[in-house]
This record gives structure tokens, sequence and C-alpha cells, in this order.
């Protein structure tokens, strides 16, 4: 029997996605975001959540993402180390973890997907929370 794996199916960065669902604290309705004077790159601000300041991911400065081409409707908070902003949520999906596929070089999103699964037919990029803190980390120490 092969090992499944549960995704959450959305959208964020101008793209549909995955996200991994045992990296996932929880989802919750969008809240306005209170900027950071001088933040790093790739931190549009932080929320308060259960009392505490929660990051949030700043789409439009990760290679090959747009900036929200909609309102984001919920933020997906990741074992309260960051939120990610989402303008919808589709649902979740089980998938064989074996079936994935790389991605491609010349897809940014490379820099911090682990690769990508079939969903409904198309490829979806699947995000890697460890490989896009190490991202963000990298913009702050480039600065």
């Amino acid at each position: 029997m092969s090992e499944r794996t549960s995704l959450l199916h959305a959208r964020g960065g101008g793209r549909e996605l995955l996200l991994s669902v045992a990296d996932l604290q929880e989802v919750v309705a969008f809240a306005p975001v209170t900027p950071l004077p001088g933040g790093p790159p790739g931190i549009q601000g932080v929320v308060i959540h259960q009392g505490e300041f929660l990051p949030v991911l700043a789409w439009k400065d990760l290679p090959g993402c747009a900036a929200a081409t909609g309102e984001s409707t919920a933020l997906a908070v990741f074992r309260r180390r960051l939120g990610i902003p989402l303008e919808r949520l589709v649902g979740t999906v089980d998938t064989p973890a074996g079936d994935w596929a790389p991605c491609a070089d010349e897809d940014p999103w490379n820099a911090f997907a682990s690769g990508m699964c079939e969903v409904e037919g198309e490829r979806r990029p699947v995000v890697d929370l460890d490989r896009l803190l190490v991202l963000l980390h990298r913009f702050r120490t480039e600065r």
C-alpha cells in the first residue's frame, strides 16, 4: 500500500497551488496586515494570531509570483511561523506521495516547491514550507 499525502488546494501568488496539510496548523479568515516599516523582503507585515505576531508572506516578492489578483480571503497558518495569504480555497486532495513530478528548472517556483502534483487534470506546484522559509531567510541576509 502506498503512502498518501493530504494537500490543501488553493489559489495564491497568481497560481493554483497545493500546501501540505501536515505542515498546516489552521486556516483562518484573512485579517488586515500591519506593514513593518523597513521589513524584510518576502514579508508584507504581521497579523495578531492567538495573541502573537505572525509574519505574513508577500507573494509579490517571490520569484514567479504575482501580487494578489483578487482579495485574500483566507490565511493558511503554518507551525505558528508564517501566514500565507490565499485568494481562494478549493478543498483538500489525497495523493500518493510518489506521484509528484519535479518542477521544471525554468519554473521560478522551483525555488520553494517540492514538486508538481496532478489535480483535476492540471499540474499544480506543491509549496514546501521549509524551502520557502530558507528562501525568505536568504532574502533577509542578502539585504
